[in-house]
């Protein structure tokens, strides 16, 4: 699944409504902008997850079952994201726990993945103060950043022996936007040496 996701294009272009139905092929989905907006619904979720789980004591009769956490392959997204590693910021010693930047690593994946396709929507060439965001190789180090974030949180599921569905499908799509943006700065090195 991962292979056939890394060899999609990430720079395919919007199909419109008015293309024909045999321009229209699977892999065409599956480029940056759909990964991101998934990336999005997910970190979304995994917010209000955790908010629930976080003030279940508040309304003890309030029964809540995730739609993540599925016993019938022993899955439990509410308990992975319960962790301390679930605000990365606080765990690493970034902001004070409880501080209002104490924030769930939902809203980091919400900011990532918003990037990411706002810059696919628009492309790279941008004017503004915001324009060097949108760099291959400033991009290259933003989603080296979220690889590793996703390294880093995929080894705690390992260790803890836990199985989190919303984890392992953002980490995929992390994993492919980042070989991606490898892609893209490789070409576009490559396309300044030849016109050197």
């Amino acid at each position: 699944f991962f292979y056939y996701l890394s060899k999609t294009s990430f720079n395919l272009p919007i199909q419109h409504s008015n293309a024909s139905p045999s321009a229209m092929t699977i892999s065409s989905f599956f480029n940056n902008g759909f990964l991101s907006v998934l990336g999005i619904l997910l970190s979304a979720y995994s917010i209000y997850v955790e908010y629930r789980v976080e003030h279940k004591a508040e309304n003890p009769d309030d029964v809540f079952t995730a739609l993540c956490d599925i016993e019938a392959i022993g899955a439990s997204c509410s308990t992975v994201f319960s962790l301390p590693e679930a605000k990365m910021l606080s765990f690493f010693g970034l902001v004070p726990h409880g501080s209002i930047l104490d924030i769930p690593n939902g809203y980091l994946g919400i900011a990532f993945y918003a990037l990411s396709l706002t810059r696919y929507v628009t492309g790279t060439q941008r004017s503004g103060l915001l324009s060097h965001l949108f760099y291959p190789t400033v991009n290259l180090i933003i989603t080296t950043l979220a690889f590793s974030s996703s390294i880093f949180l995929a080894r705690k599921l390992y260790i803890i022996q836990e199985v989190c569905v919303v984890c392992i499908t953002t980490h995929i799509i992390n994993t492919t936007i980042f070989y991606r943006s490898i892609q893209e700065a490789l070409s576009v090195s490559e396309g300044k040496i030849k016109r050197q």
